[in-house]
């Protein structure tokens, strides 16, 4: 998946914290490097930058949130954590916040914690990608009956065209459509409870979305020929999914 903080977000964020006033961020010679850091690109300088700044008496604590976003364009997750996590102690319910928290989770390798900020992510905002980052994060740690649930909640969610996500396939990058991913993991799930037939009816729908999604093909392929008793190969086990959230930078 492209990033979720892009610098153009840091950029907005940083124009809004304007637009507030605050004449001491602005007079700080610290945010006016920060600021044109911003313009140009530099996002190492932007974070130095803030990180003197925050230390200065009386700063604006918002831009602690442009540092969680900064960092995470970076992919520096624990650095990234510490400011979402210390933001959301003041403002629970901010949901980039609690995205940019979650996603560093699951970087850390603490599925079970990015599970429950994902839950409560998913309950907000009804958002069929944060769905799917929740069924990756359940599949994954084989939360299977939870995965499913989840996959039933998203048939009241409204999918368009554009709403892709990408995949690896070995070194290879593919794209398709992030209805047809829901399918692919839906498909694992009742695979792995032993549920093959509905598992074959979701890798079906996947690939009536996408005939060129490789993985659902190669799942069902390998599903095939299980059933023929051709080989040994099981769905899933060399094509974990790959979440646009999560997995993919």
């Amino acid at each position: 998946m492209k990033k979720m903080i892009l610098l153009t977000l840091v950029a907005f964020n940083f124009l809004t914290v304007m637009a507030q006033g605050s004449k001491t961020a602005i007079a700080s010679p610290h945010i006016k490097v920060f600021k044109q850091s911003v313009i140009s690109g530099d996002v190492a300088t932007a974070i130095t930058a803030l990180s003197y700044y925050v230390n200065e008496p009386g700063y604006n604590p918002v831009y602690e949130d442009t540092l969680a976003m900064l960092y995470m364009q970076q992919n520096s997750y624990i650095q990234c954590y510490y400011w979402a996590d210390k933001r959301l102690k003041l403002k629970p319910e901010d949901l980039v916040l609690m995205e940019m928290k979650g996603i560093c989770l699951d970087k850390l390798n603490q599925p079970k914690e990015a599970i429950t900020v994902f839950e409560k992510l998913y309950s907000k905002t009804q958002s069929p990608y944060h769905a799917y980052t929740l069924m990756d994060l359940q599949y994954s740690i084989k939360r299977l009956a939870e995965c499913l649930a989840t996959a039933a909640s998203t048939e009241r969610l409204q999918f368009k065209p554009e709403y892709t996500i990408t995949y690896n396939v070995g070194e290879q990058v593919g794209r398709t459509y992030l209805q047809a991913g829901i399918y692919n993991i839906q498909a694992l799930a009742l695979y792995d409870l032993d549920k093959k037939a509905e598992a074959k009816q979701y890798f079906e729908k996947a690939l009536a979305l996408d005939s060129n999604f490789v993985l659902a093909r190669q799942n069902l392929d390998a599903l095939k020929s299980l059933e023929s008793g051709k080989n040994n190969v099981t769905p899933g086990n060399n094509n974990t999914p790959a979440s646009p959230a999560n997995k993919q930078n």
